[in-house]
């Protein structure tokens, strides 16, 4: 079966032979996933319609004209004949002399406009809320987008970071490799007893074991970032800047952040729909005009002939204005009123936490930035004495002053020591986008990732 491999780094010494690829950046990737992540998408289309009903809102100010035609068998009593009154004004008409309850045919057709221009500000409420409602929903949308890239970054830098780990421990494998083979020659000699063949053998072994585990975690957190970018064929080009610079703590206090916005746009979305509410008390004014035919089986005379009554032979004409008050929905209104109150007073409070949130983890963001940078200056020098360690002892391996069981203790110290400065590495980088993430703009984490 065919797949797609994705590829974080470049081919190592244990690893199939990768198939030909083609490397993303950070920022193609995070394009990527919102493009193409399920939620967001639906997220987006929920915003398209929300911006569709503010054109319904607004086009609900035209006037509606309703064309109707209609043909019906009823009694002759009834001279006028008989129609459905959904698009037709109600005619009046005489009644016969006499019951008669013979089948007369009739007809009607007409035209009515009716327009409601909304003159007490019922309709621009509406629109208002309409608006109100869609900004909140295009500022939601803005929040998950920035949320998940967040959380996309952070594992782009775990997939970097398990990455250099597997490089680590094929270093390592392939330093006890060399001793392996140096070893069997030196045994062969008598210079160094065979015991050390089988001691290097099962360090050898252990290692391989390491570098399994962390790349089954390695493919785990690989999987994790495919499903958060939506593609089974991403490749992540291999990131060497976390190991070859040192970002800044810049920080940019003028963007305000997605979730405060969010917050604060609840709180005008409640603001505007309150008004709306308050004008369900206002009067309705419209306007409507109507012409109008109609057909009859009975002539003046009181003479039946069906076959006329299917073509109108009667024409008229109408227009008018009406103003409706509502009189007994103020109470209503009056609670709805107090209802929303309380949904605003609740909005006001979400946006005081978020405010106290993000404050709280700005402070800490500078103080975990701060420990993570005192850290990174400090494991150069780890690894630089452990580097001279281990090369001191190799000498003195070789040439018989030592066993390899002191050898292997500062060949472990070495591998711990690069290890903890690829950790303080990922860590002040992971400090770096929390900084970002809580003051609200990404750039500051993405632009420093070259």
């Amino acid at each position: 079966m065919r797949c797609t491999i994705i590829v974080i780094a470049c081919c190592f010494a244990f690893m199939a032979k990768a198939q030909d690829t083609v490397h993303l950046s950070l920022p193609e990737i995070l394009k990527l996933a919102e493009n193409n992540y399920p939620k967001l998408k639906a997220n987006l289309y929920e915003l398209q319609a929300s911006r569709a009903n503010i054109k319904l809102q607004q086009q609900a100010i035209n006037p509606h004209l309703d064309a109707s035609y209609q043909a019906n068998l009823a009694t002759h009593n009834n001279i006028s004949g008989m129609w459905q009154p959904q698009f037709v004004l109600p005619i009046s008409g005489p009644p016969s002399s006499e019951n008669d309850y013979s089948p007369v045919v009739g007809s009607a057709a007409s035209l009515l406009l009716q327009w409601q221009p909304g003159v007490f500000g019922d309709r621009k409420a509406q629109v208002n809320a309409a608006l109100a409602t869609s900004k909140t929903l295009e500022s939601k949308n803005a929040q998950e987008i920035f949320n998940h890239k967040v959380k996309v970054s952070n594992q782009f830098i775990d997939v970097v970071y398990y990455q250099q780990l597997l490089k680590l421990y094929e270093e390592n494998i392939h330093i006890s490799e060399k001793q392996l083979k140096q070893v069997k020659v030196l045994a062969v000699t008598g210079l160094r007893p065979g015991i050390d063949t089988a001691l290097i053998q099962s360090e050898l072994s252990r290692t391989r074991i390491e570098w399994l585990k962390i790349k089954n975690s390695y493919d785990n957190i690989l999987s994790s970032l495919q499903e958060f970018v939506a593609s089974d064929s991403i490749i992540v080009t291999r990131d060497t800047s976390f190991y070859s610079s040192v970002p800044i703590a810049s920080t940019n206090d003028t963007t305000e952040h997605p979730f405060g916005k969010t917050a604060r746009l609840s709180i005008e979305e409640g603001q505007t729909k309150r008004i709306a509410i308050s004008k369900l008390t206002a009067p309705h004014l419209s306007f409507w005009g109507t012409t109008y035919a109609r057909g009859s089986g009975v002539n003046y005379t009181g003479a039946v002939k069906s076959l006329d009554g299917f073509t109108p032979n009667r024409f008229n004409y109408g227009a008018g204005v009406q103003l409706s008050v509502p009189l007994l929905n103020h109470a209503e209104v009056k609670t709805r009123l107090q209802q929303q109150d309380w949904i605003i007073k609740s909005e006001q409070e979400q946006l005081n936490q978020v405010t106290l949130a993000l404050k709280e983890q700005r402070k800490l963001s500078e103080k975990t930035f701060a420990n993570a940078m005192a850290v990174i200056k400090e494991t150069p020098v780890q690894v630089h004495a452990a580097e001279y360690a281990f090369n001191a002892m190799q000498i003195r391996y070789t040439t018989g002053l030592v066993n390899y069981s002191e050898l292997l203790q500062t060949q472990s110290g070495l591998l711990k020591a690069k290890i903890e400065l690829t950790k303080s590495q990922a860590e002040l980088w992971k400090a770096l986008l929390f900084k970002a993430a809580v003051h609200g703009d990404l750039n500051l984490f993405i632009n420093q990732v070259k």
